[in-house]
């Protein structure tokens, strides 16, 4: 029998060839789709319906005190929000791709002479919708927190915010087909591109850094609900919320419109995809399937990064130490020189600790506290970055074979460039807010706190796979512990430093200066992470 690949215009009967022979297969992923839906809504109504009853009881009886601020800077950081979402959706593309074929599609079926349309169409459909769901609950769930701490009309503004994130989803998903289309002509183009949507991205969320704690005028406001699409996706929001966006009613078929042409044009471009695109993000996709059914996430990262075909960035003006004791904190200051993607996001999220201390010491009550809390686990968000070097030579112990240190001494030498680091961008996030007005005495807490993050960062970075008695667990009458102790076991450094480091930084907020006995305290718990990150590391590779 002649295979129907062999005709140039045989794409219906190809199509037809396959329905009949993927028949079962489509009935199994049909079933498995339908039993991850059951679970997913199962657990949105064990868990999250009752902690969204709890707000709508919280935000009905009395608002959030300090809200307030929140709600006026509302035109500023949703928006901000909605950019963050939708780049980060695009950004997904570079990678993983909206459009994802199976390897015996990009291995036996692009190669023929047949319409690539009727094959990948489909599969972007998947994807959109995929995205379009996501957003819907987000963009929802968002709305009717913000509809309980307002006090408005809880429906017409959930109602918005599955709007803005339908929209976003849908957009986000269109422009990472034209990334993924012409990746190979705009390589340099699209990173350049990138470089400045984040750029526009941290200026967005910094302006409502500013707007939440000294106030924005009017215009700044107007300026990014008008010139931005994500300011037309937000008016209606901002409207049912607030009733200070008048033109949102113009502000909606303006956001449709762009919903549209991204559309079009991701359904125009996915024919022309490249098959080494196609190639490349099918591999991906195996590899990372395989990894998350073992739960390595660490290697589910590694291969996220096969995309990134970059060659090695020179570093020039580091030069190499003439003193041996200086090699390691050298070798780790140039990993992360060439990697400045690390450094940069290492400052914001440091940036971003010190502005949320700031702010819990201008205000009392819930919101004083979560803005500690914040602030500490933004600073593990950035020691995370700096302490890099740590998890490749935890990941590939051939880099430091010929290194004369043991696994829990080398821990403590990659300890010392990423406290360096976030000393000086805590320093000078410091010296920032001194200069700005905003210093207060309990700013200190956050670089006293500083090792205490990077001891924590560095036991994620010597985590290793997860053991095998966790992922089975033990039965209990409320089910099976292995997935709680898998998770406790992945973020068992952030949760000690949180629970041991945000009480005296939240005290410290309060009071509004960091004491002996809380600095003590912080200076205590450093020495004790670095320590537990040797043994880690010991325990791993002894």
């Amino acid at each position: 029998m002649r295979s129907p690949l062999a005709r140039p215009d045989g794409t219906a009967e190809v199509l037809r060839f396959l329905r009949a022979a993927r028949s079962e297969h489509r009935t199994q992923r049909r079933k498995s789709a339908l039993f991850l839906a059951y679970v997913l809504v199962l657990f949105g109504g064990v868990w999250v319906v009752p902690a969204l009853l709890t707000v709508a009881r919280v935000g009905q009886s009395s608002r959030l005190e300090g809200s307030e601020p929140l709600l006026q800077a509302l035109p500023l950081w949703l928006p901000t929000v909605l950019a963050l979402a939708s780049l980060l959706v695009v950004r997904s593309a570079v990678w993983r791709g909206p459009v994802v074929a199976d390897s015996a599609t990009v291995s036996w079926l692009l190669p023929h002479p047949i319409a690539r349309g009727p094959l990948l169409l489909p599969r972007l459909a998947s994807s959109a919708t995929v995205s379009a769901l996501l957003g819907v609950v987000s963009g929802g769930v968002l709305g009717f927190l913000i509809a309980n701490v307002s006090g408005a009309a809880w429906l017409s503004v959930t109602v918005a915010g599955v709007w803005a994130g339908l929209g976003t989803g849908l957009a986000g998903t269109g422009l990472g087909v034209l990334i993924v289309r012409h990746e190979g002509r705009w390589e340099r183009r699209q990173r350049m591109l990138f470089r400045v949507a984040w750029c526009g991205v941290a200026l967005l969320g910094l302006l409502s850094v500013i707007a939440l704690a000294r106030g924005l005028p009017t215009w700044a406001s107007t300026a990014v609900l008008w010139l931005l699409p994500w300011g037309w996706a937000a008016q209606p929001l901002t409207a049912a919320a607030l009733g200070t966006a008048p033109g949102w009613a113009l502000a909606m078929p303006m956001w449709a419109g762009s919903i549209a042409v991204s559309a079009l044009l991701a359904v125009r471009a996915v024919p022309d995809i490249p098959a080494g695109a196609l190639r490349l993000r099918a591999t991906v996709a195996d590899r990372m399937g395989a990894s998350l059914f073992s739960l390595d996430l660490r290697r589910a990262r590694s291969a996220m990064r096969v995309r990134q075909r970059r060659g090695a960035r020179p570093a020039s003006w580091v030069r190499p130490p003439r003193r041996p004791w200086l090699v390691l904190p050298w070798r780790d200051l140039l990993c992360l020189v060439r990697a400045p993607g690390r450094l940069g996001w290492g400052c914001v999220w440091s940036a971003l600790s010190t502005a949320a201390l700031a702010f819990a010491s201008s205000r009392t009550g819930a919101i004083a506290t979560l803005s500690s809390c914040a602030a500490v686990w933004f600073l593990y968000l950035a020691a995370a970055q700096f302490v890099a070097p740590a998890r490749l030579d935890s990941d590939d112990m051939r880099r430091t074979a010929l290194l004369p240190y043991r696994a829990g001494t080398l821990a403590l030498w990659h300890a010392v460039v990423p406290g360096l680091l976030l000393a000086a961008a805590t320093g000078l996030g410091i010296a920032v807010c001194v200069v700005g007005g905003w210093w207060t005495p309990a700013l200190a807490a956050v670089p006293v706190a500083a090792p205490a993050s990077v001891g924590a960062a560095l036991v994620g970075a010597y985590r290793g796979p997860v053991p095998f008695h966790l992922l089975v667990g033990a039965e209990t009458p409320m089910g099976n512990t292995g997935p709680i102790q898998t998770a406790v076991w992945y973020l068992r450094g952030l949760l000690a430093l949180m629970m041991l480091t945000g009480p005296p930084v939240a005290a410290a907020a309060a009071d509004g200066a960091c004491g002996p006995q809380g600095a003590a305290w912080l200076l205590l718990v450093s020495v004790a992470g670095l320590l537990w990150a040797r043994r880690t590391a010991r325990r791993l590779h002894g």
